[in-house]
């Protein structure tokens, strides 16, 4: 719900002063779009498109054009480390580094918000840090909202901010480690 992706069935979810529950389709699929990046656990990249092609893919509901698209997704490429991989298919990429496309992917638009779904679930612990790592650098250099899912309590004690929900309540902790 908060990217736009469901709708509630009662309530409301705000996203900049806007209830995403009120838009209609089109103007849903506009904010998500221009605002919201998703990073999902399993990628979600086309495995006929190179990485280049995969993160350009974000720009296109922008109307952005040929040369710039390809551009931005170039330095989106190399601000994750795979600028010189960007012409592999995902088949050809480690899954830390399909992770990466992923992200950069989500950040290429340069949204307001980043979800990311846990983006570490399918990752060994070495790559899992080394994710992570490049998670939160990212999330404060751009200085935008980042909304993590998570099982893992070691990546949750990473977070500034923790919501845990147990049996339908929502419980909110401040962490001292952010």
């Amino acid at each position: 719900m908060l990217g736009g992706l469901d709708r509630p069935t009662e309530g409301s979810v705000e996203f900049d002063g806007v209830d995403l529950a009120k838009l209609s389709e089109s103007r849903l699929t506009k904010v998500r779009a221009q605002s919201i990046g998703f990073v999902f656990q399993s990628f979600n990249l086309i495995p006929t498109l190179t990485a280049q092609e995969n993160v350009e893919t974000a720009l296109v509901p922008l109307g952005l054009k040929g040369a710039a698209r390809r551009e931005q997704a170039a330095r989106a490429l190399e601000s994750v480390g795979l600028g010189e991989r960007s012409g592999h298919l995902p088949g050809e990429l480690s899954g830390g580094q399909q992770q990466r496309v992923a992200i950069a992917r989500a950040l290429v638009k340069q949204p307001k918000v980043l979800l990311a779904d846990e983006p570490t679930g399918n990752l060994d612990e070495s790559m899992r840090d080394e994710i992570m790592e490049l998670l939160e650098g990212l999330w404060k250099e751009h200085g935008l909202t980042f909304i993590m899912v998570t099982h893992d309590s070691s990546i949750a004690r990473r977070a500034p901010r923790l919501a845990t929900i147990r049996k339908g309540r929502v419980t909110i902790t401040e962490n001292a480690v952010a």
